[in-house]
């Protein structure tokens, strides 16, 4: 932004997934080279911006209900440019302007690296402007946005769009076919992460297994797990999502071996009937699911197990989700994230015949979640008077003696401070669970930089 010209406030709001969050921090480091502040107060700013999700419908509804909202504070204001952007503006392009009359600026998924611009034509014309085209997002380093959210975690788009035509996701067509970027762009952005102070890469995909197969003489995701691993500074690496379909036993013999990759594996299930992953075009069953939760707990029996699950599929019965029930309880998920099946305009999903009536997904969700809500206190429970290394992530804002931080499984913790700072990691004797937090005492200190998984296999090696 040229120095004559005012700085403008910007406040910007994010819906959805990691991605998201991802490309939130991308818009907040070109917008902050182009001369923007940002606010928390809506009302504080020139420029509010949403970043957005359209898995499910109540996200889209929520999204149409906040920029509702700010109708008012535009009338009162009417020079405050409204923005609507992500996966939710690439789907429903000129349909958000025919409802909400007042937004200025409509931006895709595919031209996030033209915002700038489309932000100064916005305020120039006075808007609407509506940049959603099918164009796909050019493959680049994202090193250059080098603006994050606080923490000591980094994420890392490994990739961009799905090859997967599930029944019910409408991601393929809002972020386009799947297209890997290349390893030295990943490891260059790692690498410059670690510069600035993060300590745990956090890789993003829609498939993180599949990553690779687009390129000539790339890694797998188990080789560029290898790759990154051997980062210097490097303290943790996660990732998300694995299909089912595509994980390797390589990458479980990856997660057991490699120190720095984090004993926490999320693996969306969907259901736990066949009938209904077939309908869902999930390209597994039931038993090949299973198959693979025994592959990753006889390799890594302390790992930290996560899935989704979706109720109320078109076509599924009681038999159907008994299935999913009994799978909950044979593999006893840290976490299950459980959602209502939520038809999405152009999936195959939202022309299937035989739809659940809403009362009884509404049954089944409720009977889902009291199943799983006591499996995970159980889990938790099964963790007092463990030891676990935990990463300090902040101090804690309501008891301000504490310190939070995760454990490698990606439990949440709670420990006094002792002088422990963000960015340290420390080992925790566990001695108890209050909701969804471990409590517990500082053992001792590891070494700054070192893991205490690394300080036991230093002192064993010795």
């Amino acid at each position: 932004m040229p120095q004559n010209e005012p700085i403008m406030k910007l406040c910007l709001r994010t819906f959805g997934c990691q991605m998201n969050k991802r490309d939130s921090e991308i818009i907040l480091s070109m917008l902050a080279d182009d001369g923007y502040v940002r606010v928390d107060r809506e009302d504080d700013a020139d420029v509010i911006l949403f970043n957005t999700c359209c898995v499910r419908a109540h996200a889209e509804q929520r999204v149409y209900s906040r920029m509702q909202q700010l109708a008012k504070l535009k009338g009162r204001r009417p020079e405050l440019i409204l923005g609507i952007g992500g996966c939710m503006a690439q789907k429903e392009g000129h349909r958000i302007v025919e409802r909400l009359p007042h937004v200025d600026l409509v931006f895709g998924t595919g031209v996030l690296y033209e915002l700038p611009e489309l932000l100064r034509r916005a305020i120039a014309d006075g808007g609407p402007v509506i940049a959603v085209d099918e164009r796909t997002r050019p493959m680049r380093s994202q090193a250059e946005f080098g603006l994050r959210e606080r923490g000591v975690r980094a994420w890392i788009s490994i990739g961009e769009g799905c090859d997967n035509r599930c029944a019910y996701c409408v991601v393929p067509m809002v972020r386009g076919p799947e297209r890997s970027k290349p390893p030295e762009l990943i490891l260059d952005e790692v690498r410059c992460a670690i510069e600035r102070g993060y300590t745990e890469i956090f890789l993003l995909g829609q498939n993180v297994n599949s990553y690779g197969h687009d390129l000539v003489s790339a890694p797998d995701f188990a080789g560029l797990l290898e790759l990154v691993n051997e980062v210097p500074g490097v303290r943790r690496i996660r990732f998300t999502t694995s299909h089912p379909k595509d994980m390797s036993p390589r990458l479980v013999e990856v997660i057991r071996d490699l120190p720095r990759v984090c004993e926490h594996l999320h693996l969306p299930v969907q259901s736990g009937s066949s009938r209904i992953l077939a309908l869902m075009n999930r390209g597994y069953a039931r038993g090949d699911y299973l198959d693979k939760i025994e592959l990753v707990r006889s390799a890594v029996p302390d790992i930290g197990l996560t899935t989704d699950v979706i109720v109320g599929f078109p076509g599924e019965t009681e038999d159907d989700f008994d299935e999913t029930r009994s799978l909950l309880e044979q593999v006893r998920f840290d976490t299950a994230y459980i959602f209502k099946f939520s038809p999405r305009d152009g999936t195959s999903g939202e022309a299937l015949p035989n739809s659940v009536p809403q009362h009884i997904i509404v049954h089944r969700h409720r009977m889902l979640l009291e199943i799983e809500k006591e499996i995970s206190r159980v889990r938790m429970g099964e963790l007092v008077g463990t030891k676990q290394e935990v990463l300090v992530e902040e101090l804690c804002k309501q008891e301000p003696e504490y310190i939070v931080g995760r454990t490698r499984s990606y439990r949440v913790v709670r420990v006094r401070s002792d002088g422990a700072q963000v960015g340290d990691e420390v080992e925790v004797d566990v001695t108890g669970v209050r909701g969804w937090t471990l409590y517990g005492t500082r053992v001792k200190d590891t070494p700054r930089g070192v893991s205490a998984r690394t300080c036991a296999r230093v002192i064993i090696d010795s």
